[in-house]
């Protein structure tokens, strides 16, 4: 498990809309925010309220890196927004039908994050042909791409060495119990740390952040 495991785990939190959801996630250490555009999910930013959020968290000092997640939206969504927005990495589904046809890395950047949603055992020889410095594995969902608030079993990824974040399900309550389980090189959580859909609970962040990044 050496070639994945990281000492504190990092920390992605997905699905920010405003500023002081952001200070939160700044202040308790986030690794990364994840801005959504996609545009049938309940975390969905505007372009113009995603430029306020970036201008802060660029003014912070080693801030968190920036993330834009898409799903299903058209390639000249997905240049508009990147052109607009200053950010660190783009994060995409594997299974997106809108980017079958498309060159990955001339619409999304060289540093990606790909989504890969978990159905069954899986190992590295499964992910060769899936890009990117970094990997998110999640529960599958056939309607949405990811924040369904669904896991998987975490043991259909014990064979997989490369460095990932993991997904799915996951809250204050049982993230502690991920990392020390898959030991993962991350987690990611959307839906896990909101009051309703779309609507971050400062409480459930502090203590999903700290819960992650604590090693027993």
């Amino acid at each position: 498990m050496s070639l994945r495991t990281n000492l504190i785990p990092k920390v992605k939190i997905c699905g920010i809309r405003d500023i002081p959801t952001a200070e939160l996630c700044v202040g308790e250490g986030a690794d990364w925010i994840g801005l959504n555009f996609v545009s049938a999910s309940p975390r969905n930013v505007t372009v113009s309220k995603a430029q306020e959020i970036v201008r802060y968290l660029r003014s912070q000092n080693d801030g968190p890196e920036i993330v834009l997640l898409f799903y299903k939206n058209s390639p000249e969504e997905i240049r508009t927004v990147r052109s607009t927005l200053d950010h660190d990495l783009v994060q995409w589904v594997w299974d997106d039908p809108m980017l079958r046809t498309i060159s990955k890395e001339e619409l999304l950047g060289s540093r990606q994050i790909c989504s890969y949603r978990v159905q069954k055992e899986i190992s590295d020889s499964d992910l060769r042909n899936v890009p990117g410095e970094l990997l998110i594995l999640d529960s599958y969902s056939k309607d949405a791409g990811g924040g369904t608030g669904e896991s998987f079993r975490w043991e259909l990824v014990s064979g997989v060495q490369r460095r990932f974040l993991l997904a799915g399900g996951l809250t204050p309550e049982n993230v502690r119990t991920a990392v020390e389980t898959v030991q993962p090189y991350g987690v990611d959580v959307a839906s896990g740390v909101e009051s309703a859909p779309g609507v971050k609970d400062p409480h459930k962040i502090i203590q999903f952040i700290r819960n992650a990044k604590t090693i027993v």
